[in-house]
Formats: C-alpha cells, sequence, structure tokens
C-alpha cells in the first residue's frame, strides 16, 4: 500500500538548487549554508509544486511495485522541486521515504527520514502539546467555569467558541476559511501520527524492543 500521500546579487538556492530571492520575512530556517530562506511568486510556485507531485505520484507507483531504491530516488527529486518553506508538502515527503527505508531494512535511514518529517510539521505547526495530568484539567475546568460566570468582565476568559465578527462581511467566506483551517490541521496529524509511528517502528527493530520507550520522545 503506498504511503498517504502528504535574481539578485543577495540570492540564495531553494533545495533544487534554483536561486531566487530571500525574502527575510517568511521566517523560514535557512538550511546548512544557506543565510536566509527564499521564496517564488505564487506562479513559480505552483508550477514547482505540480512538478514535485508529479514525481511523487511516480514514486508511490514505485512503491507499491516493491521498487523501493527506486522510489527513494523519485521521491528525492520530489523534495528537489519543493520550496524549502513548504514545511508540510517536505514532511510528507520524508516521511514516504521512511517508509520506503523500512521496507528496505534501513532503520537508521528510516529513523533519520521520519525525524526530518517531524521537525517539518514542528516548524509549521509547533511540537504537540503533552497530555495533561488529572489535576491540571480539573484546575483548567474551574478556570473555565470562573471566565464563563465572570464574562463581559474584564481579565474573563475568552477561551472559548471562536464566533464571526459581525462586520466580517461574507461569513460564508469566514467559515470556509475555518473549516481550510481544521482540515490543514487534520492533515499535519495525520502526516506526525505516521511519521511517529514510523520512527518508533525503526527505533524497535534497530535497537530491541528496550529503546521502545524511547521512540515517541
Amino acid at each position: 500500500m503506498a504511503p498517504a500521500a502528504e535574481s539578485s546579487a543577495a540570492a540564495t538556492r531553494t533545495k533544487s538548487g534554483e536561486v531566487a530571492v530571500p525574502d527575510p520575512s517568511s521566517g523560514v530556517e535557512a538550511e546548512e549554508g544557506e543565510s536566509s530562506a527564499t521564496r517564488f511568486s505564487p506562479e513559480e510556485e505552483a508550477t514547482l509544486l505540480s512538478q514535485s507531485h508529479t514525481e511523487k505520484l511516480e514514486a508511490n507507483e514505485l512503491f507499491k511495485s516493491a521498487q523501493y531504491s527506486q522510489a527513494i530516488s523519485v521521491y528525492d527529486r520530489a523534495l528537489a522541486s519543493v520550496p524549502n518553506y513548504l514545511e508540510y508538502e517536505i514532511a510528507v515527503l520524508k516521511s514516504n521515504v521512511a517508509a520506503c527505508h523500512l521496507k528496505l531494512a534501513d532503520w537508521k535511514a528510516a529513523v533519520d527520514e521520519a525525524t526530518k518529517s517531524l521537525a517539518a510539521l514542528d516548524r509549521l505547526d509547533g511540537p504537540p502539546r503533552p497530555a495533561a495530568s488529572p489535576a491540571t484539567k480539573k484546575g483548567e475546568g474551574t478556570a473555565r467555569a470562573s471566565g464563563r460566570n465572570g464574562a463581559g468582565k474584564e481579565g474573563g476568559d475568552d477561551d472559548g467558541v471562536v464566533e464571526l465578527a459581525d462586520d466580517d462581511g461574507d461569513e460564508g467566506e469566514a467559515l470556509e476559511k475555518l473549516e481550510k483551517d481544521d482540515r490543514r490541521k487534520d492533515d499535519i496529524r495525520r502526516i506526525r501520527i505516521k511519521a511517529l509511528m514510523r520512527r518508533a517502528r525503526a527505533r524497535t527493530e534497530q535497537g530491541g524492543w528496550g529503546n521502545l520507550q524511547g521512540a515517541l520522545e
């Protein structure tokens, strides 16, 4: 089964080695040897993503036919086309490469690629929060109840249901944006789970059951 599918003098290169003007406001961590991230125009970005998607589909077919080494090479080509600030697309491809290494029993490479996938998701959405203890949950519930009782007062809890602004102008557009954000969060969560599971399996195979505790750190 295929992995899910996921000009100036100061210019710097992207993953593909192409040159583009850096955008200091992008806030994306530069690769080793680069001074800043790069940004493409919407048209250039769409072209690069289309090329990457075509390569990814080819790699998926190679994976399904058990040609895992060839699939890794094509996934790498797909990665070369992705601008280095599109963390989600990078995470999906890195997770797929990790799946290939698992099939080849190359446990260290699988761990490395899954970790890179998780790092990309962390840069995009931040690391997952640790589960709250029962005492913490109880305290939060009390605080929320207190906030509701003090609604309208200065300092009241505003961490409730997201409301659409009355002057938004287009409630349908605002609702669509909220739904899109929710779908994006679901996609990120799905890829994170796959990458974690792939890294966990690779670490288990690499070091035996004694390393399972550290597999989901």
